[in-house]
């Protein structure tokens, strides 16, 4: 897996929710938060150079509509996991640091951010 797969693998993920032409915002929201989350929470665990900005979060949670805990149980954040999993399970796991806090735009961006 070359390093633009493994980008392209996380991006996807990231956006899959949203994608549908038929999503609306709210629905955008929650796809794209749930998804950073998952990115979040494993950042937060296995990549030390990386933090979570919990208000940023904490404020896209809120707009979403929906609790953490929903959005944890949701099928996106699912998806964005076992994204993350099947890398993190290979010799490329060390660049899911890297790609994490780039791999989230639109609701879900700066959720994950590299430590000052």
């Amino acid at each position: 897996m070359t390093l633009t797969h493994l980008t392209a693998a996380v991006v996807l993920a990231a956006s899959c929710g949203a994608a549908l032409a038929d999503a609306t915002e709210q629905e955008a929201i929650q796809a794209q938060v749930a998804a950073a989350m998952a990115s979040a929470d494993y950042a937060a665990a296995n990549c030390p150079k990386l933090t979570v900005d919990k208000e940023r979060l904490e404020s896209q949670v809120k707009r979403s509509g929906m609790s953490a805990d929903q959005l944890r149980a949701s099928e996106d954040y699912d998806d964005q996991r076992q994204v993350i999993k099947s890398i993190a399970g290979t010799d490329k796991a060390a660049m899911l640091c890297i790609l994490l806090p780039k791999a989230h735009g639109g609701y879900g961006r700066g959720i994950v951010v590299v430590k000052d």
